[in-house]
């Protein structure tokens, strides 16, 4: 039989893992590798990558991320506008 603890862990939480994002549009002939170069730089040991059009929610990357953050967690992007 398991024992439960009622007793409040009070230590600090511990620092959330950084999730980097990467997305490139589809058909642009672009890749991920600048911007999973970036995020490696930031310290993202993981990477969710995807080409997918702009204007789309379907995305399955970011929603596997999403589905995967936990409370302290970070999301990491490149950038948040592709300022042609």
């Amino acid at each position: 039989m398991r024992k439960h603890s009622f007793v409040k862990d009070r230590s600090p939480p511990a620092a959330g893992m950084p999730l980097g994002y990467a997305r490139v549009s589809k058909g642009d002939d672009q890749t991920n590798l600048l911007q999973a170069k970036a995020l490696r730089t930031a310290g993202c040991r993981r990477i969710f990558e995807e080409v997918a059009s702009g204007g789309r929610w379907d995305r399955p990357e970011l929603h596997r991320m999403l589905d995967q953050l936990r409370e302290g967690d970070v999301v990491v992007v490149w950038k948040l506008d592709r300022g042609r």
